[in-house]
């Protein structure tokens, strides 16, 4: 996906602003999103507060390169909860293409350590609803903050 803002604020919005974009329906706490939180550095945890004040873990940030490069876990399994023990990497690339515009890769990896539920996740990931409606809610969000 190719968005029309320069290298860092395309960065910056994904990173420290994913509250304004991300899809309100893709969260697995059972009070609406507060804020999502992208701690910034390696180490850093990823994770929902929802506006009952309950909190819902992502995953962390394993890669911390702004603004080219960010890796996070996903430790969401099959049954849309947080398992600690669960570990699939997202990792999300930001090429400059030229001034104002940047290539946004996001790739979902690991997938296997769903184990029995693998292909399935595989398939919901790969479903246009899932990480490509987020990419497209991400690209929606940047015009409106431009």
């Amino acid at each position: 996906m190719v968005v029309n803002v320069g290298q860092e604020r395309a960065f910056e919005v994904f990173t420290a602003d994913m509250t304004s974009w991300w899809p309100a329906a893709h969260h697995i706490g059972s009070a609406p999103i507060e804020e999502i939180v992208v701690e910034p550095r390696a180490g850093g945890g990823w994770y929902t507060r929802h506006q009952d004040g309950s909190r819902t873990s992502t995953g962390s940030v394993t890669v911390w390169q702004p603004p080219e490069r960010v890796v996070l876990t996903w430790q969401i399994g099959a049954d849309w909860k947080y398992h600690d023990e669960l570990v699939t990497s997202v990792e999300v690339r930001f090429a400059a293409e030229a001034p104002g515009r940047t290539s946004v890769v996001l790739e979902h990896r690991d997938l296997d350590a769903f184990g029995p539920d693998a292909a399935t996740m595989r398939a919901t990931f790969e479903d246009p609803g899932a990480w490509t409606a987020t990419l497209e809610a991400y690209a929606a969000g940047l015009e409106r903050t431009a």
